[in-house]
């Protein structure tokens, strides 16, 4: 019988559902081999198939037997699983049939792959309660998860767009485009200072991917967007928004100015 869950809700211990209870005592009687040849069955109709609350059970369990390998497995497999129920980043909307990407659908997913890997890095070092609900019922605990990116990714475009954008044509303010403007660190005229250009590239390096793309195609000289469909656009090369590349550029702009200033100040 699979150990006693220890999360408590009213005074009550949680409990897994009975068919998950014995799914986990199946599992318990045959080898880890046999178990680890089953962990790669993805069709949940094949009778193999183990139910992702049986998964966790098992990744769960190596903290006692520090099976660093089986760990590994499983969990590479309950990650697959996690990232199928989660919005795909890609959207319908780019020009000649190419896809957008959803920086929304790209902040959910990483809001819950990342703290769905810190309980499980947590749970290994002690015990996290929290996944006791994910032994209950996974599919409900994450779609919890899932909302809670939302609401998050929610919060932060609002907060975005309450810096200068205008409502009508999400195109940043003409007060905060120049605003920007001014504030450039990458601007011709900096440029021009070897020592100031070699601190700017090593603030560049520093940079989250997405970001440094943006200001690199910006130094190349490759402009936002443009009407023009034969004129190359960071637009295009990265099949975003202009919003979306206004924002990148913006965020690259404030982390670049705090770099330099942090090592003027060393």
């Amino acid at each position: 019988m699979a150990v006693p869950l220890r999360k408590l809700k009213d005074g009550v211990l949680y409990q897994r559902r009975l068919l998950v209870e014995n799914a986990i005592d199946d599992l318990m009687k045959v080898s880890r081999s046999d178990q680890a040849d089953r962990c790669k069955i993805a069709d949940p109709s094949d009778p193999g198939y183990i139910p992702s609350e049986c998964l966790l059970h098992l990744i769960r369990g190596c903290r006692s037997d520090n099976s660093d390998h089986f760990f590994a497995m499983i969990f590479r497999t309950l990650r697959r699983r996690v990232l199928t129920r989660l919005p795909n980043p890609a959207i319908k909307g780019g020009g000649e049939g190419k896809s957008l990407v959803s920086q929304r659908n790209i902040a959910i997913k990483e809001y819950v792959v990342d703290r769905f890997q810190a309980m499980l890095v947590q749970d290994r070092a002690g015990y996290d309660e929290r996944l006791d609900y994910y032994e209950v019922n996974f599919d409900a605990a994450l779609a919890t998860l899932r909302l809670d990116g939302r609401k998050k990714a929610l919060r932060e475009e609002k907060r975005s767009e309450s810096i200068g954008y205008d409502d009508e044509t999400s195109e940043l303010n003409a007060e905060v485009e120049k605003a920007a403007a001014a504030q450039n660190p990458v601007s011709e005229s900096k440029l021009d200072d070897p020592v100031y250009r070699s601190r700017l590239y090593a603030a560049i390096e520093s940079l989250p991917d997405n970001q440094r793309r943006v200001i690199e195609l910006l130094l190349r000289g490759i402009q936002i967007d443009s009407q023009e469909p034969n004129i190359p656009t960071i637009v295009r090369f990265l099949g975003c928004t202009e919003k979306t590349a206004r924002n990148r550029r913006d965020r690259a702009y404030a982390a670049i100015r705090k770099a330099l200033e942090m090592e003027e100040d060393a």
